[in-house]
């Protein structure tokens, strides 16, 4: 047991796993390219695509009744939100497979300074894929399975054939009949898969990136700590700080890279969110029939935690460099060095200085736009319900 343990908390698994069921290989080989099934790809974007088609209909039809629409605009944000984000991982493919293996560029050998530091945030940070991916698993399994036991029941008690959905759609078939309802069934599945391990994949694999870029910078502040703990350099000019300044201009450029490899999908995140949020708690609040409340609390554990993720992974990153900037004034022995050498590390701690915040266009992402999001969220929410109380209830 503690062997299968050891495997999920490995290195990038839940991601592995999760892009490998859409036919994507996250580690290729030299020069290969990250997308090994594209049928199976292809496959699942149709489906993907065409359930987005008939919720868009449902929306049309129903667009009088704000609960119903509310609910399949909560369906159809989530697989805009999934088909953008694995359009952008697929156009980003070879930046962010770069990008992954310069976040483990300085952790490749156990013997370096902060490989155990960088090895428990790594376990904590597959940890927490594990369960969200748990999360997004529950939410996939409870939207397909308790329609199709609520069916089998009604058929078991009634012998009448009277397929219970919790999915706002209109279709262009008749799922009464058993055959067809059985073929959506399938369709579904892969529909559900897609949703489940896109959104994990990309969502957990930016929390990966964010807590390797957060160990490096706690990495720096060790190699400081060693610096000037250490006498043999006190006779050089630059006091033996060359190789960590250079290192931090390294990952500077990493943190840049980063934020250019997941801007647009964060962006999609942030833009999406506000009004996903809005859907969700109308769910809660007009609450109607063959509501579907273990896929609701499954999806608001999703949508809160995917929220999370993008957001407090950018703030931990500005948090670490604004930390080892002040370390870097703070542990530096000013008052002991010469004019010459204040001098010579004026501009690397001015550039040390600068905040780092990680952005998606219009947004930058971090605690306030948390605030920000909830508010918008919470207005939406106030404003659809003074609706439906005004034209929809008696």
């Amino acid at each position: 047991m503690s062997k299968l343990v050891e495997v999920f908390l490995g290195n990038l698994w839940t991601q592995r796993f999760t892009f490998a069921r859409m036919g994507f290989d996250l580690q290729p080989a030299t020069g290969g390219g990250v997308l090994r099934l594209p049928l199976l790809y292809g496959i699942m974007v149709c489906s993907t695509t065409f359930e987005l088609c008939t919720v868009c209909a449902f929306m049309v039809k129903h667009r009088n009744q704000i609960v119903l629409c509310s609910e399949a605009l909560m369906h159809g944000l989530q697989m805009i939100s999934s088909l953008l984000k694995m359009a952008f991982f697929l156009a980003k493919s070879s930046d962010l497979v770069a990008l992954i293996r310069m976040v483990q560029a300085p952790f490749t050998d156990d013997s370096v300074l902060g490989f155990k530091e960088w090895s428990s945030q790594n376990r904590r940070g597959q940890l927490m894929a594990a369960v969200y991916f748990a999360m997004c698993a529950g939410t996939s399994i409870s939207f397909l399975l308790m329609p199709v036991a609520l069916t089998m029941w009604r058929y078991h008690s009634t012998g009448e054939f009277v397929p219970v959905s919790s999915f706002r759609v209109l279709l262009p078939y008749d799922v009464t009949q058993p055959h067809i309802y059985a073929m959506d069934c399938c369709l579904m599945g892969f529909v559900l898969t897609f949703f489940c391990c896109s959104t994990t994949g990309v969502d957990t694999l930016y929390g990966w990136c964010a807590l390797g870029l957060s160990s490096q910078y706690r990495r720096l502040g060790r190699q400081l700590k060693r610096l000037l703990n250490s006498h043999s350099n006190s006779s050089r000019s630059d006091l033996g700080l060359s190789e960590l300044f250079l290192e931090h201009a390294r990952l500077l450029k990493l943190v840049e890279h980063f934020n250019a490899s997941f801007k647009q999908i964060a962006f999609v995140e942030v833009l999406v969110i506000c009004v996903l949020y809005c859907a969700v708690i109308c769910q809660y609040i007009m609450p109607h029939s063959n509501q579907n409340f273990a896929f609701l609390g499954f999806f608001s554990m999703v949508v809160t935690t995917q929220l999370c993720i993008y957001l407090f992974g950018a703030e931990q990153i500005r948090l670490e460099a604004e930390r080892f900037a002040r370390q870097l004034y703070q542990e530096l022995p000013w008052q002991k060095l010469t004019p010459s050498h204040r001098r010579l590390l004026l501009f690397p701690l001015q550039l040390a200085q600068r905040e780092t915040v990680l952005g998606a266009y219009f947004f930058d992402l971090g605690r306030p736009l948390l605030v920000w999001i909830f508010r918008t969220a919470g207005s939406f929410t106030t404003l659809l319900n003074a609706l439906y109380a005004k034209y929809e209830t008696v």
